[in-house]
């Protein structure tokens, strides 16, 4: 995506975002209003119906209260004649002494006034007494709480004045009014009444005001406004829709048992209930209340559609204003953003001429530069200036980069011939004829360019061959310097028959007289006598060359001295050993046991005894070669720290 697609979109965002938030804030902040105002139509809805369920139930049950009060006040009546009657006797008479006068006053009020009591004896049920048999069937009736009469008045205790309470018989359904008063602590006194006439008047009265609302509701919903429409409808405790009655073929409404527990649960915290429900593929709100005295549900319910249709509406429209701001303020932004964008297309143009552009020609460079507007005050005008000043580096660094390459290629042509002339000053054909019957193979490998190792192999006469091999202390041209020169100085010196130690004494000499830098090079000088296998030689500080016969592996040692260059005044000693035929003797630099590995570890002196013993049965060459895998092989990936030379004689069985 370009800088302006981007900068474009950045600005509809900031531009878009706030109406968006404000489109969705207002979505649901009107979604929450017109239900909150749906809920306040069914609920008005509810309390209109409630005030018609209260006119009919006051108007038609007022009289039939009054009859029930009534036979109430009967029955409290006859309890106390029982009771007085049966306080008038002495404690000791007890219910024995007024027995007569108690069945009497009960016998009289179930002839006369059609009453049902008995003495309900809870210590001994047996000794229970009925005015009639049939009586005892009472105890076997519901009470309201849905346990037997006969168990309710086991587990109670009853006082003054008696406690009324309500029978059904679930069979017929006959209803009965109970009073019920302690006579002492066991005895339980009941008087009843059958109330089967108020049952039905009760009933009657739920059934007009039914009938009555069948008339008056429209089955398919009154409207409350123009935009919404409210159903209401009338269940009964089944949850089955009574009023309005179902059109022909369409099947009646049902409030399931989950959502009536609920609504009677809520009703007793006086509250309503809203319920959201779905019907015939149509979501409705629903607000339900239960009119508890006629045990019936008033269901009032709107479809959601039609809440939200208005709210959908206004949205709508505000949602076309947003598009309508959004359109003119893409057009703003156009405007605002080609004006913006156009110097930064010429800036953004020019700078890709850098790539054609001869950074070398300062003339060209200088038109390149003026190409851009540097004098603007803005930060177009700073990324001008950015630009030709790293122009005008670019081009000096190029500049001075082809002037540095050009040294560096002298300096890589003068390395190269310095390492031609010290690869040529080393014996290259150490196969001579003239070192028979020794066989001798050398070879250096340099750590950079140039090193400062050394090797020389010399025939003295015809029994003698002197072997020099030496490590100077620096790497690179002065090392190479200082090694050439100390080779020159050896050479010179066994050309003069001079020992082993005495051409020591005189490198010591003239490197120590001539060294500002302080150089030095560790030495071993070493004559051979091919005939007898004596072994003359000088060690100013070097490795301790190896020696293997037959698989043995040992070295030579004493040390004659320090390494040439330390200290001037020295005399190095010179040493003989006696060498067998068929050894062979291996002579190399610190390069070899200071190898290092990734892990910063050494190839040691074992490993190189190691090495010397496994590869003994090879001829020289191919030791060389092997040997020099090894070190490479423990190396792995770890750069070559120093230089590297290694200097192989074997000295056979041959006279």
């Amino acid at each position: 995506m370009s800088f302006k697609s981007r900068l474009i979109s950045l600005i509809l965002v900031f531009a878009m975002l706030p109406i968006l938030v404000v489109v969705a804030v207002l979505y649901y902040t009107q979604t929450e209003a017109s239900f909150e105002k749906n809920h306040f139509y069914q609920t008005s809805n509810n309390i209109m119906y409630s005030e018609i369920f209260d006119s009919y139930y006051y108007r038609n049950v007022v009289a039939n209260l009054v009859i029930l009060n009534g036979r109430r006040e009967k029955l409290r009546l006859i309890s106390k004649a029982i009771m007085d009657a049966y306080k008038l006797n002495d404690e000791t008479s007890g219910l024995i002494g007024s027995s007569s006068i108690i069945r009497n006053i009960m016998f009289e009020s179930t002839r006369a006034a059609g009453l049902m009591s008995f003495i309900f004896d809870k210590a001994n049920p047996t000794e229970s007494y009925f005015v009639r048999a049939d009586f005892r069937r009472l105890l076997k009736y519901r009470t309201v709480l849905g346990e037997d009469l006969g168990t309710y008045i086991r587990q109670r205790q009853f006082h003054n004045p008696g406690t009324f309470h309500v029978l059904s018989d679930v069979k017929t359904g006959d209803v009965y009014l109970l009073n019920m008063t302690a006579m002492d602590s066991h005895r339980i006194l009941v008087v009843g009444e059958l109330q089967n006439d108020l049952k039905d008047s009760f009933r009657s009265v739920k059934n007009q005001i039914i009938e009555s609302l069948n008339n008056v509701m429209q089955p398919e919903g009154r409207h409350l406004t123009s935009q919404k429409t409210l159903l209401t409808y009338i269940a009964d405790l089944d949850g089955k829709q009574v009023a309005p009655k179902s059109a022909d073929g369409s099947e009646p409404m049902y409030l399931d048992d989950e959502i009536r527990q609920k609504v009677q649960s809520l009703f007793n915290q006086k509250y309503n209930v809203r319920y959201d429900h779905r019907l015939n593929d149509i979501d409705y709100q629903m607000l339900i209340t239960f009119y508890k005295q006629m045990g019936l549900y008033i269901v009032s319910a709107t479809p959601v559609s039609e809440i939200l249709s208005a709210q959908r509406r206004e949205t709508n429209k505000f949602i076309m204003i947003a598009c309508i701001v959004g359109f003119f303020a893409i057009l703003i932004a156009l405007v605002l953003v080609s004006d913006l964008v156009k110097p930064l297309t010429v800036v953004i143009a020019n700078t890709r001429n850098i790539a054609k552009l001869d950074l070398r020609d300062i003339v060209s460079v200088r038109r390149f530069i003026n190409r851009f507007d540097r004098k603007r005050k803005d930060e177009v005008g700073e990324i001008s200036n950015a630009i030709a000043k790293m122009t005008t580096n670019l081009s000096s660094n190029i500049c001075n980069l082809l002037e540095t390459q050009d040294r560096q290629r002298k300096i890589e042509g003068e390395l190269n011939t310095a390492k031609d002339i010290q690869l040529g000053i080393l014996p290259d054909h150490l196969d001579n004829p003239a070192f028979a019957p020794l066989r001798i193979n050398g070879n250096m490998i340099p750590a950079k360019e140039v090193g400062g190792d050394l090797y020389d192999v010399m025939e003295l006469d015809d029994d003698n061959v002197a072997f020099v091999i030496g490590d100077v202390s620096d790497k690179g041209v002065p090392a190479a310097l200082f090694m050439v020169m100390t080779v020159t100085i050896v050479r010179e010196c066994f050309s003069l028959k001079m020992s082993s130690a005495a051409v020591m004494n005189e490198v010591n000499k003239v490197l120590c007289s001539h060294n500002p830098n302080m150089m030095f090079v560790t030495l071993f000088l070493a004559v051979l006598n091919r005939k007898t296998g004596e072994l003359t030689y000088a060690n100013g500080g070097h490795c301790q060359p190896v020696l293997c016969h037959n698989r043995k592996v040992s070295v030579i040692e004493g040390l004659s001295g320090p390494a040439p260059g330390v200290a001037s005044d020295f005399e190095y000693k010179e040493f003989k050993c006696s060498i067998e035929k068929n050894t062979r003797i291996f002579m190399y630099t610190d390069g070899v046991s200071e190898a290092q590995n990734e892990e910063k570890q050494l190839f040691g002196e074992n490993r190189i005894y190691d090495s010397v013993k496994k590869l003994s049965a090879l001829d020289v060459k191919a030791f060389s070669e092997d040997m020099m895998k090894e070190i490479q092989s423990y190396r792995g990936n770890a750069p070559q720290s120093d230089d590297i030379t290694m200097l192989v004689i074997d000295y056979p069985d041959i006279v």
